[in-house]
């Protein structure tokens, strides 16, 4: 329904009323200082995972996108540290984003978050369509999914086989919610 205006009024007619402060309160929110620190700001990365009850070290901060666009990835407690050799995801010949830290050539250990058994985990991830892995050995390799920030699509942040159930995040890629 229209709204009804009094034409005796002198005043403008108001689109709404809000409650006091609630604009000074939304602008607040959107230039927020949740902008997260890199693994590399972060006294070389101990303070980042912490044991959970079961021993297995977790991520003690919420997971934040690289470049800034405030996207939660992965909230606290949800990947599982784990270094293992890495994987060639940055595509040879194509500039790396400048938010994205450098990833050392396979078969350099680098360190990953590990996030099973689905990608419903995740707060907000996205996927790139399938590629061919790029693995040195003779087997043949499963198409691998890269993973991007949802928001802003940047990437590739980590990695997934298709249709598997382990997601790995580079944690040199990701933005840490430090309070």
């Amino acid at each position: 329904m229209s709204s009804i205006t009094d034409e005796t009024n002198s005043s403008p007619p108001q689109a709404s009323s809000f409650p006091p402060g609630i604009l000074d309160a939304l602008r607040q929110a959107s230039q927020g200082s949740t902008q997260g620190r890199t693994l590399q700001e972060m006294t070389l990365g101990l303070t980042v995972p912490h044991k959970s009850e079961d021993g297995v070290l977790t991520n003690k901060y919420d997971l934040l996108c690289p470049r800034g666009c405030k996207s939660v990835i992965l909230k606290s407690g949800v990947g599982k540290w784990v270094e293992r050799g890495g994987l060639q995801m940055d595509a040879p010949g194509h500039p790396l984003d400048p938010s994205l830290a450098p990833l050392p050539p396979p078969p350099a250990t680098v360190q990953w978050w590990l996030v099973t058994p689905s990608p419903m985990e995740f707060e907000n991830i996205g996927f790139t369509r399938p590629i061919a892995s790029i693995e040195e050995s003779s087997a043949p390799a499963k198409p691998l999914k890269l993973l991007i920030c949802a928001d802003c699509d940047v990437g590739p942040l980590g990695w997934s086989e298709e249709g598997g159930q382990e997601f790995w995040l580079a944690c040199s890629r990701v933005k840490y919610a430090v309070p």
